[in-house]
């Protein structure tokens, strides 16, 4: 897309100057952390808005966001994502519609370009949920102190040991079994695994968790400061790194007093715990907006033993391509997905399990975030009980959730 006058478009490096302004009057981010992510994400990740001719202000930048391409994990499989961070709008510009007309380039942008789902962190929900998004998960800051988390000897066959963290490749194919268990994860880039490894623009410092095979998980943590000890980044696949990562967090009991992480709502060192000192400090919750209806529903996985067809008559103001009925038929975990064609009265619907819902009640099905009962039950789903048996089925799973905050 072409930057241009008195419209969206990727910003210029001579616009960054001020990109960087209204990051900072936005959020308070300091211009030595903007730089470090646009030389960590590259320079095309800056899009921006600009002031139309009409204005006195014509040509100048009024509102900014980076957008970047991920896969975002669903069911098992890759999910084309487009991230989106840092929005922000010139304060004198406010209440003007920019937002929302920097977002809808956004959004439009990503789809013409792949993407069949969109993730953020709202700084504000009313924007988003009038563009579609819809709750997609969680995040949750963990902490507890040390000794709470202690749960006896380690075990005799694995060991802790510290690893060069300069090449993120081996941890990431120790991540992946997490992508492909989970839900809601995203396969980050050289940008995100920085940002989890070097929060601050510091190196923490990793630690494998051995089994007598090979590695079972890591954990990487900043230096202790003022009794705290950050865990900037955890994987644990098995009872046994669960159980070696336990006792080398219990191990800084002499040093720190608290000791926090970010997980999930069913987070392994809080169902390990001994005793009931780990405390839930914060949840956030991140938002998804699907781009493409039949793109995103045959992009993730499904429960394998699951066969079935589900009709979903979709309403989605902001992108038309979305709007109608979609007959998903799944088979061996995965589906194809039929867009029915439209007759006199609209979409002929077929007989059968009908669901019908917006665009942001299908994001928030879609990821297993909340279910089609509780939907129902708020009013952000209609449907049938056989219709309602099947959605539950076809989008049962393990909670989403994903520690990167962006």
């Amino acid at each position: 897309m072409t930057a241009v006058a008195g419209g969206f478009g990727p910003l210029l490096p001579e616009e960054w100057e001020d990109a960087a302004a209204l990051v900072r009057q936005g959020f308070g981010i300091p211009r030595e952390y903007f730089d470090r992510s646009v030389e960590l994400f590259g320079p095309d990740v800056m899009r921006g808005l600009r002031a139309g001719p009409e204005t006195d202000r014509a040509g100048q930048v009024v509102a900014c966001a980076a957008v970047w391409p991920m896969d975002q994990w669903f069911g098992g499989r890759p999910v084309p994502s487009c991230g989106v961070a840092a929005v922000a709008v010139d304060p004198a510009e406010r209440g003007r519609g920019c937002g929302s007309a920097l977002m809808r380039g956004v959004l439009e942008e990503a789809r013409a370009g792949g993407a069949a789902l969109s993730v953020l962190y709202p700084a504000t929900l009313p924007l988003y949920t009038r563009l579609g998004f819809g709750r997609g998960g969680v995040s949750f800051d963990w902490s507890a102190p040390p000794a709470s988390l202690a749960a006896g000897p380690p075990p005799g066959d694995g060991r802790v040991r510290r690893t060069d963290a300069a090449d993120a490749s081996h941890l990431a194919a120790l991540r992946r079994s997490l992508l492909v268990s989970g839900n809601g994860l995203v396969e980050r880039n050289e940008g995100l695994w920085s940002f989890a490894l070097c929060p601050d623009g510091v190196p923490s410092d990793v630690y494998t968790l051995d089994g007598p095979a090979g590695p079972e998980g890591y954990i990487a943590v900043a230096p202790p400061a003022k009794r705290r000890l950050a865990v900037a980044d955890l994987c644990l696949l098995s009872p046994r790194a669960v159980r070696l990562a336990q006792g080398f967090l219990g191990g800084y009991r002499a040093q720190v007093d608290r000791v926090s992480w970010r997980g999930g709502p069913d987070d392994p060192l809080i169902l390990l715990a001994p005793d009931s000192g780990p405390r839930a400090d914060a949840r956030d919750e991140w938002l998804l907006r699907i781009l493409d209806v039949r793109r995103a529903l045959e992009a993730r996985g499904y429960p394998p033993g699951i066969v079935g067809e589900l009709t979903l008559d979709v309403s989605d103001s902001l992108i038309p391509g979305n709007s109608g009925c979609f007959r998903l038929r799944l088979s061996g975990g995965k589906a194809a997905v039929y867009p029915l064609p439209k007759g006199v009265g609209g979409s002929e619907k077929a007989a059968g399990a009908v669901l019908s819902l917006s665009a942001a009640a299908l994001a928030t099905l879609y990821s297993g975030h909340k279910g089609p009962g509780v939907l129902r039950q708020v009013g952000l789903l209609r449907g049938g009980e056989d219709a309602m048996a099947l959605a539950a089925l076809i989008f049962s799973g393990p909670a989403p959730w994903m520690p990167d905050r962006f």
